[in-house]
């Protein structure tokens, strides 16, 4: 009788052993899933960062390019001019 009381006793410390390495190994997991978690979220806010940065960059590309192509169109209509002007010259 003393030996299954003592077998009793050892499966029950045996299980609550079990369920306090279960507990440790949550606690361990939860605290990387936390550490992973701050990781991911400061990856986020330089990707933000980059995204913001890389739209403002996209606007001021944006923004030359339609200055350029004004300015090309006026270069085209001057130089238009100009041989139109040297044609009437020649038309003489």
């Amino acid at each position: 009788m003393n030996e299954t009381k003592a077998q009793l006793e050892l499966t029950g410390l045996e299980r609550f052993s079990q369920l306090e390495d279960k507990i440790f190994r949550l606690v361990e997991e939860f605290k990387a899933i936390r550490k992973d978690n701050e990781t991911l979220r400061t990856e986020n806010v330089r990707l933000k960062d980059q995204l913001e940065s890389f739209q403002n960059n996209e606007s001021m590309v944006q923004d030359n390019l339609a200055k350029y192509q004004k300015e090309r169109e006026e270069l085209r209509d001057r130089v238009e001019r100009a041989l139109d002007l040297l044609s009437t010259l020649d038309a003489r």
